[in-house]
């Protein structure tokens, strides 16, 4: 598809808004990147807030047209009752006013491809749940399911495995929006503004810290390198508590947790810091406990290669897909807090590499903006 005449695209969703996760955030600035390529964009989501109060929340700049359905606090009822709905509305309400729909709903992917023949991209971010495999199997070989996007090449082979369709794929990692990290203050008055010590390196560590992300190895190098300051930014209340106990129970000085912070801040977090590690283990999990180290594709990731700061990364077969060891980003063995201290002080011993890796991580960071992610998902060359 080409982009010669102003394509209209529906966008279902069915976050948890206003929450700490990352679904809301990508979904939000998939939409701004969409209008930003010239698409006639609607955004339908489950919502008792305002336009003004989302689209500030989350950052957004752009014009696309937001519609609200009743909001259920229940994350599967919010799900299938969204996908029902957003399906009859579409097909019976915005009749001949869109070309294509997208979607990370697998209840609305249903509806669409099987009763109402409305074109659809369905976008998945984790394996099927339970209940899922049904509605899956039923509508793979649709041909109204017109892409099946993948946000790693880890679970598009899951996928594959349980028999989609190969030329419905298209694997479309997550992205970033480059001007956030635009014309940001220096490091210095980034760490003013945030209290942050002028006279001390800073390892920071930006995003939830789940089961599995690697904050106890990060506690223990900590104890190692005493005179480093270690940034967690970011996480539920009940985990920052958990590890902030682990840390004091050790002793350990240097160990600093932030807390959730608006995603409009992390920014300011990471270019105040010398170095950005993210030390998942080869049991990490995302929100629910699901193990994800195979398919992760984590928006923190591609933050923190358009931060300009040298990356110190576990080498998790997803990860992978993305940096490389010595080029863009230091990977070191996961579940290892040798490995990981190791990985640290060689960044702050080579500063021709750690400067050499930040450079070219921020060269290869073009390639995974937003705009580029919806490109791929709408099949626009």
């Amino acid at each position: 598809m080409t982009n010669d005449k102003k394509l209209r695209a529906i966008y279902v969703g069915s976050p948890e808004l206003f929450s700490k996760g990352a679904s809301a955030i990508h979904i939000m600035k998939m939409c701004q990147a969409m209008d930003r390529l010239g698409i006639e964009t609607e955004l339908i989501i489950p919502s008792n807030r305002n336009r003004t109060q989302l689209f500030k929340y989350y950052g957004i700049d752009s014009t696309f047209r937001l519609t609200s359905f009743p909001y259920f606090e229940n994350t599967s009822l919010r799900n299938i009752i969204h996908g029902f709905l957003a399906s009859i509305y579409i097909k019976f309400f915005r009749s001949k006013r869109y070309d294509i729909v997208v979607t990370r709903n697998i209840v609305f992917a249903y509806f669409a491809t099987k009763f109402f023949n409305i074109p659809t991209v369905y976008d998945a971010h984790h394996p099927l749940v339970k209940g899922g495999g049904a509605l899956f199997n039923s509508f793979k070989d649709s041909e109204y399911l017109i892409r099946f996007s993948t946000n790693s090449k880890g679970l598009s082979q899951i996928y594959l495995n349980q028999g989609l369709p190969k030329d419905k794929l298209v694997v479309a990692h997550n992205g970033v929006e480059l001007e956030r990290f635009q014309n940001i203050p220096s490091k210095i008055e980034c760490r003013n503004n945030l209290g942050l010590p002028l006279d001390k390196k800073i390892v920071c560590y930006a995003g939830n810290i789940y089961e599995g992300r690697g904050v106890e190895q990060l506690i223990d190098v900590a104890e190692r390198l005493s005179d480093i300051i270690f940034l967690i930014v970011g996480g539920l209340d009940e985990d920052v508590d958990r590890y902030r106990r682990i840390a004091e129970s050790k002793g350990t000085q240097n160990f600093e947790l932030t807390g959730f912070v608006p995603h409009r801040s992390v920014p300011l977090y990471l270019n105040a810091s010398d170095i950005l590690v993210m030390p998942y283990t080869s049991k990490m999990t995302i929100k629910g406990g699901t193990k994800a180290q195979e398919f992760t594709s984590p928006i923190k990731l591609f933050e923190y290669m358009a931060a300009a700061r040298p990356i110190v990364a576990t080498s998790i077969s997803s990860v992978k897909e993305v940096l490389e060891d010595g080029i863009n980003a230091i990977l070191v063995e996961p579940d290892s807090s040798e490995a990981l201290c190791h990985g640290i002080e060689k960044v702050l011993r080579e500063d021709a590499l750690a400067q050499s890796i930040a450079s070219e991580a921020v060269s290869n960071i073009k390639k995974y903006t937003w705009e580029v992610r919806a490109k791929k998902l709408l099949g626009i060359k």
